[in-house]
């Protein structure tokens, strides 16, 4: 998601190999091991420049209405191409879009390291400049979504998926953190350059995984704009698939909403101020971490009520501040929705993997991304005048109320009712990390 077997009475699902013996297998893979190592460098150096985003362009001489324009270029240019990524990793090589993605959002960061560290940069500059790094992402996204099926079997593509979440989460923590250090010490100049030299090395990590080639022939623009449309077809052809993606783009723009623009100010008014909304947001991180255990341990059979019951845990964080609920009870809620939030996210991952033939992933997961990418940036528009015109603590019950609505809706579709996973047979799994 820009978020979710065995035979007889386990129908439900499965309890994969333990840990050990999973990571020794998906870690022995030389593909995967550069995959993941690549994903742990860019993570880390995008959660250290998050924190310096607002330094950079307070020193850039602008305000928070300049910080939205900056955080919206970022946003704008990916739905619009990744579209065009996902017939491009299809087209050419899903490596070759990885690597060229990463080294232009490089690029690009490193020219707002030089305007910062000089002196220089205007809010213009940063804004420019994040438009390429979202361009960049645009491309980047479908692309990477359609590696981990081309170099790890069906019988560990759960844990796979699981096991690139670790990171992610645990840098949300400590990549922040650190991030708080270095602009606190040396400037947002430097964090933002520690940011480009991840995106180098994780490029020269992504030039290694060896993702085979999906497409030998190259046949011209024309065939690909085919490309485009058989996926367009391919897309609109599932109607579980189609259905979940708006769920998604719905709630997670509530979502989002609620957490990065509401859930601070309901901080600053109820709680005391950053460093209580701190403890919420950590207590966010752990249960993704959470989140991601529990996938590495249980691969569900049942995918489609088991996604959405996870989607309906984020509105337990909204429904708490609409009820001017204590820091404690916050972060319990907050912990439960990112362990839910996780779940979703992994098991939806693999449906998808494993349900679209790995040709035509790309160009699918490519029209998957465009829904949420759009609306997420009309959630942040929408949200501050939503909370002058009805009230804070109504906006998030408003917020709330809708994240269950879409979570709930779709089981009325059978097709979302039943929504399964193939089957993997134990001795399989057992085989593969013998």
């Amino acid at each position: 998601m820009t978020m979710f077997g065995a035979k007889g009475g386990e129908s439900q699902g499965g309890v994969g190999p333990g840990y050990p013996r999973v990571v020794t297998a998906l870690l022995r893979n030389r593909p995967y091991r550069m995959y993941w190592m690549g994903q742990v460098m860019s993570q880390l150096g995008s959660d250290i420049s998050v924190v310096a985003l607002a330094f950079a362009v307070f020193a850039a001489g602008g305000g928070p209405a300049d910080l939205g324009l900056v955080l919206a270029a970022r946003m704008i240019p990916q739905p619009l191409l990744a579209v065009v990524g996902g017939a491009m990793a299809y087209r050419t090589s899903t490596e070759r879009v990885m690597v060229g993605a990463h080294l232009t959002s490089g690029l690009s960061q490193s020219a707002a390291a030089v305007l910062l560290l000089s002196g220089t940069a205007q809010v213009w500059h940063l804004i420019l400049l994040a438009l390429v790094t979202g361009a960049a992402n645009g491309f980047f996204v479908p692309a990477q979504q359609s590696v981990v099926p081309q170099i790890v079997g069906p019988e560990l593509l759960q844990q796979a998926n699981a096991m690139l979440r670790f990171p992610q989460n645990a840098s949300k923590m400590a990549g922040r953190a650190v991030g708080g250090i270095v602009v606190a010490f040396a400037g947002p100049g430097w964090a933002i350059a520690c940011d480009a030299l991840s995106f180098f090395c994780a490029a020269l990590l992504l030039s290694r995984v060896g993702v085979p080639l999906l497409r030998k022939e190259s046949t011209g623009h024309t065939k690909a704009v085919k490309d485009v449309a058989e996926g367009w077809r391919v897309f609109r052809s599932q109607r579980w698939m189609w259905v979940m993606v708006l769920q998604n783009a719905i709630a997670l723009m509530l979502w989002l909403a609620g957490v990065q623009v509401m859930g601070p100010v309901y901080a600053t008014e109820e709680l005391g101020g950053p460093q209580p909304w701190g403890l919420a947001v950590t207590a966010l991180a752990v249960g993704l971490a959470v989140g991601s255990a529990v996938a590495m341990a249980w691969r569900p059979r049942c995918a489609g009520p088991l996604i959405c019951g996870c989607m309906a845990t984020m509105a337990l964080p909204m429904a708490v501040m609409a009820t001017h609920g204590r820091l404690a009870v916050l972060s319990l809620a907050m912990l439960i929705a990112g362990a839910g939030v996780d779940t979703a996210m992994v098991t939806w991952t693999g449906l998808m993997q494993e349900r679209i033939p790995v040709e035509q992933l790309s160009r699918v997961l490519s029209f998957s991304n465009v829904g949420p990418l759009a609306l997420v940036p009309l959630g942040y528009v929408l949200a501050g005048p939503a909370v002058q015109v009805v009230g804070l603590n109504a906006a998030l019950a408003l917020s709330a109320t809708g994240i269950l609505a879409v979570a709930v809706i779709p089981l009325v579709l059978g097709d979302i009712r039943t929504l399964s996973r193939p089957q993997i047979e134990p001795r399989t799994r057992e085989a593969a990390v013998a």
